[in-house]
């Protein structure tokens, strides 16, 4: 059974992971959620995550019941503290500066709500190496991508991997923001047809 006719709604303003669905060929709207995405007291980066994915698409889901919502949600964290988008230049200078010759953790949630009902959630770890970086290179690297609403402050996708001596992870797609090889595995088993 095939439900390719049944609407697709991306909750989210991100235009990265817009990008990202465009990729599996699929007709689709993005919605953004409007949530409140602040921690809960003790909350862990991981069910953070997890949490915020699925929140984002139940808000859209109570808005377009017959439709197969995709919520998601990205946490970097490092010796134990959370680390969101900077938001401004100064705020990545100083993330960029922490991560140096540091290892870095990305937990990618996903969350997807079928049009029958069904719910289907994921969580990728994906571990980021990065090199040694000077001031220079940090300065020069912001002022060429200015990856201030990119978690981590940088933009995997194109000269964000030169920050980088190592990426560990089951999906490359997942640092991006998006789990595709999963959310493809999860809209098959909606009915829809992938490729």
């Amino acid at each position: 059974m095939t439900v390719d006719h049944a609407p697709i709604v991306l909750a989210s303003s991100s235009v990265y992971r817009q990008q990202q669905l465009q990729s599996l060929g699929l007709k689709f709207v993005a919605m953004a959620p409007d949530i409140n995405e602040v921690a809960k007291a003790k909350e862990l980066p991981e069910p953070l995550a997890a949490r915020l994915a699925c929140e984002k698409a139940q808000k859209i889901k109570a808005l377009h019941p017959a439709s197969c919502v995709i919520g998601s949600d990205q946490v970097c964290t490092f010796d134990g503290q959370a680390y969101g988008k900077p938001g401004g230049v100064e705020r990545a200078i100083e993330q960029l500066q922490t991560f140096s010759n540091n290892c870095v953790e990305f937990f990618t949630a996903l969350c997807v709500l079928s049009p029958a009902g069904e719910k289907y959630g994921y969580i990728d770890r994906t571990v980021v190496n990065f090199r040694t970086l000077n001031d220079a290179e940090i300065l020069r690297y912001i002022e060429k991508e200015m990856p201030l609403n990119c978690a981590g402050a940088f933009k995997v996708e194109s000269l964000g991997l030169s920050l980088f001596t190592s990426v560990t992870t089951t999906d490359p797609s997942a640092l991006m923001g998006l789990p595709l090889i999963k959310l493809g595995e999860f809209l098959r088993l909606s009915g829809y047809q992938i490729p």
